[in-house]
């Protein structure tokens, strides 16, 4: 699938399960990055939506001044249909640099330091060389941080080699650690208030995200130049939360 191709089918729908949209969203960061975006996208638009009450006697309201709908010209419905993808895509991008632009509080920036701090403690007890958890043993851990990860082939792949509860500042958690392209990538899901908007990990050493997720946190380190982008979409893809 070429990037136009792509491009098309992400836009129209970013949800997609096709199994040739998942390969080719998997094949590049950058595909990956689009897809991430459009979903958060919408779901900010379905929140905005819902956050809005609707009067109780809208309908009624409505039918009682039966408007006349004048049809207007079909050569000018092209021009609206343009009108309307470039306003969406234009609040979709406001709404992007107005999230990357907003800064973490306090209790964000000690939920990071809490996080590194974690890994690093735990870092010793990782083994490159065991072999692969089952599935089974995987989701007892993550149950105990109330959610649950669906299977999936593809997150097989990626080798989990670790995987035991954590308790953070902020709250219970999971931690589990697979083996990544350039050495160890620690996940953490944490049940705790999700943070105020998603931010990097800053760190001499690792790579990372900070992510608001549902009912807690998800927190993805890694070495620098880790692809952490496809860890995260197929993490967000297949965890749910059951508390």
């Amino acid at each position: 699938m070429d990037d136009l191709e792509f491009r098309k089918r992400a836009l129209a729908n970013p949800h997609d399960t096709d199994d040739d949209f998942a390969a080719a969203t998997a094949s590049k960061p950058e595909r990956m990055r689009l897809v991430l975006e459009l979903k958060a996208l919408d779901r900010r638009i379905v929140g905005t939506m819902n956050a809005v009450p609707v009067p109780a006697d809208l309908a009624a309201r409505l039918k009682s001044r039966q408007p006349k709908i004048v049809q207007p010209p079909k050569s000018i419905w092209p021009s609206y249909y343009a009108m309307a993808a470039s306003l969406v895509l234009a609040v979709g991008i406001i709404l992007s640099v107005g999230l990357q632009s907003a800064n973490p509080s306090a209790a964000d920036l000690l939920l990071h330091d809490d996080a590194i701090r974690h890994v690093l403690r735990e870092e010793p007890r990782y083994d490159r060389n065991a072999s692969d958890l089952s599935w089974e043993q995987i989701n007892a851990v993550i149950a105990e941080a109330g959610g649950h990860l669906r299977e999936d082939e593809r997150i097989k792949t990626m080798h989990i080699k670790f995987a035991n509860g954590c308790r953070l500042s902020a709250g219970t958690g999971a931690h589990i650690v697979l083996e990544g392209t350039k050495g160890s990538v620690s996940v953490l899901i944490v049940h705790s208030s999700p943070v105020q908007t998603r931010f990097d990990v800053n760190d001499p050493r690792f790579a990372g995200k900070i992510i608001p997720f549902g009912e807690g946190n998800l927190i993805i380190v890694g070495e620098k130049e880790e692809p952490l982008e496809t860890y995260e979409a197929l993490l967000i893809d297949a965890f749910e939360w059951v508390i």
